[in-house]
């Protein structure tokens, strides 16, 4: 799995996460209503941060980019059973931290 697809993969995690949580908001807001017999006119406003609208521009840039990888992908399967490949550990670390430093903001 390329780091593209971990990336956005946490990303829509956090977001159907974030989703979960306001639609529970709402049931519960709902039930509360229900049980006083009021009626309030919401005015719920949703605001992006810049954070989020950065990624929704990567998202979108991402998957409009055309990468092909497959010969790439296909030499470190051959590499693998050749028992060839080498793994770098200090680049995977540093790759790790990137990720984690950009998810954080």
């Amino acid at each position: 799995m390329d780091v593209k697809s971990i990336n956005s993969n946490m990303v829509n995690n956090r977001l159907n996460d974030t989703e979960r949580t306001r639609e529970k908001q709402g049931d519960a807001a709902a039930k509360t209503n229900e049980n006083t017999g009021s009626v309030t006119k919401s005015s719920d406003k949703v605001t992006l941060t810049d954070a989020s609208s950065q990624v929704k521009n990567l998202e979108a840039k991402a998957a409009a980019s055309n990468i092909d990888n497959n010969a790439r992908i296909e030499s470190i399967k051959i590499a693998i059973k050749e028992g060839n490949y080498e793994i770098n550990a200090e680049n995977i670390a540093k790759n790790i931290i990137q990720t984690e430093r950009l998810i954080a903001g």
